[in-house]
């Protein structure tokens, strides 16, 4: 049977914990939103969030996707909870009888594929957006059980869907699955409203200083992500004030919401820097925002292949990222961006730096992001590369 040819539909739940802001969340959206409806009947199942990570699917304006809540479905470990939530996903599965189930995050990862098994679901795959056992935070008896549970959800699981061979590679090297589950299957987004034309970039600029208060050449750094441990923003709010020593000109921008803005925001009276530093919670207009900025930090202790970078790069935009995880997959070093080490702000802070001394050169690694990203992060890409698996896997398992 031709690869690009399915004789009947392919129906397949698709199951996130939640729909927060941030790349996971986008993802399942421009999944549910490009594969072909009569090809691929999709029903996406999503847990439900809190009011401080906010609603993707809504963030993003994603106001054509249908979503079945599933209140019991939550991040946080809850026994008697996590069970229900196993019971409704079964319950649902049995109901829409899909030939595929499709998990996203941790805890839709194994009670997805725990509750596809106990429904007979032909097919599962499962699609890691992150190490999750990089970067946080475990002791060694959570460390353990958790790792436990991947290597069993991954023995029910027909393919490994992963956003970089690095990620691959770490999560075999943690014993998990075996090669030949794995596909690596590389991030795609919409690329046109990033488009950086002359006229998008000086609106955009003006109308965000005006905005913010400032001058029309005022020079901004934004930081753009969820606020969260993992995302180590306090890294960038110490590398403001190290900068903010030699550039008293420069306005930092924390762009994103989360658990840990208290503390950052204690961080940065703490380092006495006063209106040189803003928060400005969660935006809708990522696109005008990254048009906006001089130069773009991302200073994550882990990452799978963060969405921000893409969409930055996207915008022509220089940018400064921990080399973790598939950072490396974007930026390549001092041609698209600059990588620094993890949990390191004095060399966030020089590299920043460099980037607002020599401006020619920073302009030079926007274009060649921006390039990169049109090759190899298109959405139609990544939509085609998962219609060729999805059709992969059904030849194997499901009954025509």
């Amino acid at each position: 049977m031709p690869a690009t040819f399915a004789p009947r539909p392919v129906r397949i739940a698709r199951v996130i914990t939640r729909l927060g802001v941030g790349g996971a969340a986008l993802h399942v959206a421009l999944l549910s939103r490009h594969l072909d409806s009569d090809e691929f009947p999709t029903r996406l199942f999503a847990g439900r969030g809190d009011a401080i990570e906010g609603d993707m699917l809504a963030l993003r304006g994603e106001s054509g996707i249908q979503v079945q809540t599933v209140p019991s479905l939550r991040r946080d470990a809850a026994p008697a909870r996590d069970l229900r939530a196993l019971r409704d996903l079964r319950r649902h599965f049995r109901r829409f009888r899909p030939d595929l189930v499709d998990t996203h995050l941790s805890k839709a990862g194994f009670l997805g594929r725990l509750a596809a098994k106990m429904a007979r679901v032909p097919a599962i795959t499962h699609t890691f957006h992150i190490n999750i056992f990089g970067g946080y935070v475990w002791n060694p008896l959570e460390l353990a059980a958790y790792r436990q549970l991947e290597i069993a959800a991954a023995r029910w699981s027909d393919r490994l869907i992963c956003l970089s061979d690095e990620l691959g590679d770490e999560l075999l090297g943690c014993g998990i699955g075996n090669r030949a589950q794995f596909r690596t299957i590389h991030l795609g987004v919409e690329l046109a409203p990033f488009e950086p034309a002359p006229a998008k970039i000086a609106a955009a600029r003006t109308e965000l200083r005006r905005e913010l208060g400032l001058e029309d050449d005022a020079i901004l750094i934004g930081h753009i992500s969820r606020l969260a441990p993992v995302k180590s923003v306090k890294t960038f709010v110490q590398a403001a004030a190290i900068l903010h020593r030699s550039r008293p000109d420069v306005t930092f921008l924390v762009i994103g919401e989360g658990e840990t803005r208290g503390r950052l925001e204690a961080l940065a009276r703490e380092l006495n820097l006063g209106q040189s530093l803003r928060f400005l919670g969660l935006r809708s207009d990522i696109a005008r925002l990254n048009l906006a900025l001089d130069a773009v930090a991302l200073t994550s202790l882990q990452e799978g292949t963060p969405i921000s970078i893409i969409e930055s790069l996207a915008a022509a935009r220089p940018v400064v990222a921990s080399d973790v995880g598939g950072v490396s997959r974007l930026i390549e070093r001092e041609k698209t961006g600059i990588l620094t080490p993890p949990n390191d702000p004095a060399s966030v802070a020089r590299a920043l730096e460099r980037v607002l001394a020599a401006p020619e050169w920073a302009a030079r690694l926007g274009r060649n992001g921006r390039q990169k990203m049109q090759r190899e992060f298109d959405v139609s890409r990544m939509i085609a590369e998962h219609r060729a698996l999805y059709l992969e896997v059904a030849r194997e398992k499901i009954r025509q």
